[in-house]
């Protein structure tokens, strides 16, 4: 059956296009999550979906589709990602890894082929980090136990299997150097708050999810994408999908068959990852967010050899420092800075941020307060004192920030 409440939730709390799925799914879907509730009318399971956040998990565990397989798309795609990667990592000092997010990963496949490309490409583990995502609870879970049948290597080319895998029975499970390359989480994109108190990401695969979303749902995801990716980071959908990006947001980053691309933007030059989105403006957006203790704040490649600091450097010149792994330099600079004009609190976050990296604690968290003290509501400078005070064992001062940044986010989305 197909009861038009259901549809109404399922596109307005999953971003969900009921007939992009499938002119059967829906009603068979809700037939059978009737039956395991023990409902027989259409309006006591909507009044039972509506008040059970846990009975809408199940309903879009069993709606979305779970068609993947290894290195679908081609090894050639999943090659050209892996030098991405390398790339990027080539340069960036120790402790900084590039960081990658397959969404939705579905039962693995993906975020693994990603993680074998890697290993082949000689990448250190170390380099990277790769996360997957999924709405549905049941295929992260299938990912992290990571068991698969012959069916899930189709993709035509070399069988990784002899060097990946292991076979037990009629089931082949990746080697443990290979699922350890990847954490899994249960997420929904169009969520607004979806990975809010994540850093940016260097590469998102995104492929095979527009053409299953509302207008709406798409518009939602989006935005989650273009706060999650890092200012120069890459973004992957499938060619088919390329279509539903924004006009004048996305630009191609070599062959369309890739499905590669990269945000424009300005003729300046465009924003550097240490400057965040938007930092230096009165109201910075979400992206800055994060309370993940282990991860660092990822920096930029070494670009082409710089010249020295002058005696009044400027804020662009302390982060393009600070990009190029020049640590040391990058203080100095912002510390002349300082000097120079004190009343500066994007230059105290940089400070806190170069402290940090260094792993200066104690300098780090005097850096950030100073910053607070002058930018009360200073996105970045909240998410960095919440990890430090979390660090140091205060939990009562780390609550106190979350709270604060809480409601700043609520009024970004208002």
């Amino acid at each position: 059956m197909s009861i038009p409440g259901v549809e109404t939730v399922i596109c307005n709390r999953l971003g969900l296009d009921p007939a992009a799925l499938g002119s059967s799914v829906l009603p068979r879907t809700i037939d059978n999550r009737m039956k395991a509730n023990g409902v027989t009318t259409a309006e006591r399971y909507l009044e039972l979906l509506t008040a059970d956040p846990s009975e809408i998990e199940a309903l879009a565990a069993e709606l979305v589709v779970s068609e993947t397989w290894f290195f679908r798309g081609g090894q050639p795609l999943f090659q050209k990602l892996a030098q991405f990667v390398a790339d990027r990592a080539s340069g960036r000092p120790r402790g900084f890894p590039v960081r990658a997010l397959s969404l939705p990963c579905s039962t693995g496949e993906e975020p693994y082929s990603l993680a074998i490309a890697l290993h082949e490409s000689g990448l250190p583990s170390a380099s990277y980090q790769i996360e997957g995502a999924d709405l549905s609870r049941s295929h992260v879970k299938r990912a992290t136990a990571g068991v698969y049948s012959a069916f899930a290597f189709r993709e035509p080319g070399t069988d990784i299997r002899p060097t990946y895998f292991r076979q037990s029975g009629i089931h082949w499970i990746p080697l443990p150097h290979i699922r350890r390359a990847v954490r899994f989480r249960v997420g929904n994109v169009t969520d607004p708050m979806f990975f809010s108190n994540e850093l940016p990401y260097d590469l998102i695969l995104c492929r095979n999810l527009f053409i299953y979303l509302t207008a709406e749902g798409r518009k939602r995801a989006i935005a989650t994408l273009d706060r999650l990716l890092a200012p120069d980071g890459r973004l992957c959908v499938t060619p088919a999908e390329a279509d539903r990006l924004p006009p004048g947001q996305f630009v191609p980053e070599g062959p369309i068959e890739f499905g590669l691309f990269r945000r424009v933007t300005p003729a300046s030059g465009g924003v550097s990852v240490a400057a965040r989105p938007n930092s230096v403006k009165l109201k910075p957006t979400v992206s800055q967010r994060s309370t993940a203790i282990s991860d660092p704040l990822p920096l930029q490649p070494p670009i082409p050899a710089l010249s020295p600091v002058v005696v009044s450097p400027s804020l662009d010149q302390a982060r393009t420092l600070a990009n190029a792994g020049r640590l040391a330099e990058a203080r100095v600079a912002c510390e002349e800075l300082i000097r120079s004009q004190v009343e500066l609190p994007e230059a105290y976050a940089l400070l806190g941020v170069i402290h940090q990296a260094e792993g200066h604690a104690s300098e780090a968290v005097e850096a950030f307060r100073r910053t607070l003290y002058l930018a009360p509501n200073h996105l970045e400078a909240l998410t960095h004192m919440i990890v430090l005070c979390k660090t140091r064992g205060d939990a009562s001062q780390a609550a106190a920030l979350q709270k604060r940044l809480k409601r700043l986010a609520a009024e970004d989305q208002a």
